[in-house]
């Protein structure tokens, strides 16, 4: 399994990779198909397209801090080094 950050990804193509999984943005946050706010499962905030984070073997989408981070592998293991 192939990983890497979306960090110096554009915002286009972070766009394409969002519509390629069923979601869409406004260019400032995530959006579901009915356009409201993807909220991170974690700290209960508003996912920013700039911060967001989708670990390997998933489709659930994330903020990218410490807290969502270790939270989601602590419940679904350590994805990143399998």
């Amino acid at each position: 399994m192939e990983f890497f950050s979306l960090k110096n990804i554009s915002i286009k193509s972070k766009i394409a990779l969002l519509k390629a999984l069923d979601y869409k943005s406004d260019g400032v946050f995530v959006l579901n198909k009915d356009k409201s706010k993807v909220i991170d499962r974690y700290t209960k905030e508003p996912v920013k397209i700039n911060n967001m984070a989708i670990l390997p073997g998933s489709t659930i989408i994330i903020d990218d801090n410490p807290v969502s981070i270790a939270s989601y592998l602590e419940k679904y293991g350590d994805v990143i080094n399998e």
